[in-house]
């Protein structure tokens, strides 16, 4: 092998290994990021979707006319492979020179310490093919994780034989909205005591004497930091920040599953990751002398358990951001058919995931698992909880106000949700906004919502702000 090719192949991999090794070290959005908590509020399932494919293979000659949409087949299944450990395939699939560099003991190494922190491997959300001036291919393709998303670059020669391999998290850095007046608040480093251990938390106070209402938001899904970090997006900064330049305290906590040694494969129920330390930070924010009413907003799984929250936290009122009105774990098939279906084709192979994904929710719909098993993701007893738990019944006793704020482009949580959602809470104590352009995370877009737009930069849509403003100021 010619030592440029042996050093371009080599600074992949050490571009690779960087991402993580220097992943505590700074929340920019670059390749030193810390890794990100998943946005995406709701589990999709943890298995890979097409681990029965073999990568393609071909006999191509330089002359040739390489296929682009084979290129983005073949990456797409190298992604997977590497997913399921399958190094020695990835190896092989390699030209000769190339897999003397990228053995399956590097593509090892390199996998782990780059996705390690980052979670379960979830889908892959889109693959882009790039033909190069000198021959060379190029495909990206953008893989969803529990904690985020990562791109591997797939370099190809003229010849369509993958030739290097780089893996890189999204790129960008964090801008604040332009609602937000930083001048208008203060805030404050706390601690909440949980069972598992303390969780920082960040406590937003407008600037003045006088009493203010306030807001506990409560995170979805995942191992979530107190902003909900999302590559260079944090939406729970987003909300804290321009509900307190309106004139609102906020506290904002780290979630269990984040800040401590604690799973979703642990033997942990929704109270245990989401109501408890909910109800500690209620409790927390109503110590605050300038704090008239405490209300709580949930996003996504946050605004399912936040009738739960509001009713053992005695709060004043609550707020359902994306929030599911039904049964979680129906959720997880449609949202692994719309992910896999991005590229505008299911194979086979992830037709069959899909069909072992339905017929893993059914079983939880039919009470047909055991409370110590892995099931989707989460230990049973998680599902035994949520089974036992009807959010919107618990929503319709309440005697509080209540907003509820759907996006119309949120492939996770059905936007008709919020029809469900009223039918329980009525009109006298329910607000109901419906935001067309908004998706999951509600962020403002256009076009077919996936989870790799939630790793563009944007912030949450000034409508979301206002409306909760208005609903706040009218309590």
């Amino acid at each position: 092998m010619d030592a440029p090719t042996r050093r371009r192949l080599l600074a992949a991999l050490s571009a690779t290994a960087a991402t993580a090794l220097s992943g505590c070290s700074s929340d920019d959005g670059t390749a030193s990021e810390t890794p990100t908590s998943t946005p995406t509020g709701t589990p999709t399932a943890t298995h890979t979707p097409t681990a029965t494919e073999e990568p393609t293979t071909r006999e191509t000659t330089a002359e040739e006319m390489v296929d682009p949409e084979v290129l983005r087949t073949e990456a797409r299944e190298l992604t997977v492979a590497l997913a399921d450990g399958e190094y020695e395939r990835v190896s092989d699939a390699f030209t000769d020179e190339a897999a003397e560099v990228l053995t399956p003991e590097r593509l090892e190494g390199a996998w782990r310490q780059t996705t390690g922190d980052r979670g379960p491997f979830r889908a892959i959300a889109n693959a882009t093919h790039t033909a190069n001036d000198d021959g060379t291919h190029l495909v990206v393709v953008e893989a969803t994780f529990e904690g985020g998303v990562l791109t591997f670059r797939w370099t190809f020669d003229a010849s369509g034989e993958p030739v290097g391999l780089l893996i890189r998290p999204p790129q960008g850095e964090y801008s604040p909205p332009e609602y937000v007046d930083e001048s208008a608040f203060e805030e404050a480093e706390l601690t909440l005591p949980s069972p598992a251990c303390d969780l920082g938390a960040t406590f937003s106070m407008p600037t003045g004497d006088g009493p203010v209402p306030g807001v506990v938001l409560v995170h979805g899904t995942g191992p979530n930091d107190r902003d909900v970090t999302a590559g260079p997006n944090k939406i729970f900064r987003d909300l804290a920040h321009g509900l307190a330049t309106r004139g609102y305290a906020v506290l904002r906590y780290d979630k269990r599953t984040y800040a401590c040694d604690v799973s979703a494969t642990d033997d942990v129920t929704i109270d245990d990751v989401t109501v408890d330390d909910a109800v500690t930070a209620v409790e927390r924010l109503r110590e605050e002398d300038r704090v008239s009413s405490v209300h709580v907003a949930g996003h996504s799984q946050g605004g399912l358990a936040a009738p739960r929250i509001a009713q053992r936290a005695d709060a004043d009122g609550m707020a359902l951001l994306a929030a599911p009105a039904g049964n979680l774990w129906e959720l997880i098939p449609m949202q692994n058919r719309h992910m896999l279906g991005l590229d505008g084709e299911i194979s086979d192979a992830e037709q069959r995931r899909l069909d072992e994904i339905a017929a893993e929710a059914e079983r939880i719909t039919n009470g047909d698992f055991s409370e110590d098993e892995d099931i989707l993701g989460f230990d049973g007893s998680f599902w035994a909880s949520l089974r036992a738990y009807d959010q919107t019944a618990v929503a319709a006793d309440l005697d509080i106000p209540a907003i509820v704020q759907q996006g119309g482009r949120d492939f996770q949580v059905p936007p008709s949700d919020i029809e469900d959602w009223e039918a329980a809470i009525g009109d006298d104590r329910g607000t109901y906004h419906s935001y067309p352009s908004l998706d999951h995370l509600l962020f403002s877009g256009s076009g077919t919502s996936s989870p790799a737009k939630y790793y563009e930069p944007n912030n949450v849509d000034v409508d979301v702000v206002a409306d909760l403003d208005a609903w706040l100021a009218a309590r």
